[in-house]
């Protein structure tokens, strides 16, 4: 038979450690979502940028830019909250020259919050792309 200050240990350990590996597993889903999130973001950039380097006139460029930034999302299931905001730079919009293309994502993580996370992240993603040297100015 045990001792009577044995009695009741492993219960209290349970007790005590259960909290404490439920907040890890939410801090561990919140790295990986914001990880995968600024990974879809940097890929939402990166074709943005392709498809405003593809077209015809600055004015284009950031229709073009919006247009692919949120298709990119939207397939890797990324809500941002408002949408995402895509800021896109042609002031060097020639031939040869490039155009840039910043997306920002503010992430909703409410389902999170009992880490005590209220509100959401922004990720911020950032891409330049090259306009071809040889095509015809518009």
């Amino acid at each position: 038979m045990t001792a009577p200050s044995e009695r009741g240990g492993v219960t209290t350990e349970l007790v005590l450690v259960t909290p404490l590996i439920l907040v890890l597993l939410l801090f561990v889903a919140y790295a990986g979502r914001v990880a995968g999130a600024r990974n879809d973001t940097v890929g939402a950039a990166r074709d943005a940028a392709r498809s405003a380097s593809l077209v015809r006139s600055p004015a284009l460029a950031d229709r073009a830019a919006a247009d692919a930034a949120e298709a990119t999302l939207a397939d890797q299931r990324v809500t941002c909250a408002g949408g995402p905001v895509v800021d896109t730079d042609v002031t060097d919009f020639r031939p040869g020259g490039t155009v840039t293309v910043k997306v920002r994502c503010s992430l909703k993580l409410a389902d999170l919050s009992l880490l005590g996370l209220r509100g959401g992240r922004d990720v911020t993603a950032k891409a330049t792309e090259v306009i071809d040297r040889y095509r015809s100015e518009p």
